[in-house]
């Protein structure tokens, strides 16, 4: 088990989907946030819940209202439970705790890229990167990728297929697309 915190981002508009992605039900009846907890159950003892709230669950409110998922990554930043966090959103039901095991043993905040692309999630920032989280907010930037390019990070090339368990659900037609899979 990574000795460190796993934090699941709940609080997107989800507005191709219709409906809050954390509440939708996959194929196999379990709700997309129900199958993250599993997994993230699977990584490390502690998780915590970003941009929402969720009964029986450790929650952290964002700091700023409206600002996307970089607003919950400052607020866990903020909240100085761990020194380090894995990120990763309710809408990655593919993703296994194996896929993610490379950022795991990086010593320093790092990424996933594909074709020279940085993924956005999942990742794993540690509690240094408060100041630059904060300053980069304060600046008007929004996306986890411009966030994590104004600090130091490791990023690890994934090949297609490895990269493929880190696709969001985002509409109707992604989720259908597990059904078939």
């Amino acid at each position: 088990m990574w000795p460190h915190t796993v934090a699941i981002l709940i609080g997107g508009q989800s507005e191709r989907m219709g409906r809050p992605k954390h509440l939708v039900t996959l194929p196999n009846g379990k709700t997309m946030l129900e199958t993250m907890l599993v997994i993230a159950s699977s990584i490390a003892e502690q998780t915590v819940i970003l941009g929402g709230e969720i009964h029986s669950q450790h929650c952290i409110h964002d700091l700023r209202k409206n600002h996307g998922p970089v607003a919950g990554i400052e607020a866990l930043l903020h909240s100085g439970i761990d020194s380090n966090y894995l990120v990763i959103g309710c809408d990655m039901p593919s993703m296994t705790s194996e896929s993610v095991a490379p950022l795991l043993r990086c010593e320093t905040n790092a990424i996933f890229s594909y074709n020279h692309r940085l993924l956005g999630l999942p990742l794993r920032v540690g509690s240094e990167a408060l100041s630059a989280c904060s300053k980069y907010l304060d600046a008007g930037g929004r996306s986890v990728w411009g966030f994590l390019s104004s600090i130091e990070h490791t990023s690890i090339p994934l090949n297609e297929i490895e990269s493929a368990v880190f696709l969001s659900v985002n509409s109707l037609d992604d989720l259908n697309k597990l059904a078939v899979e």
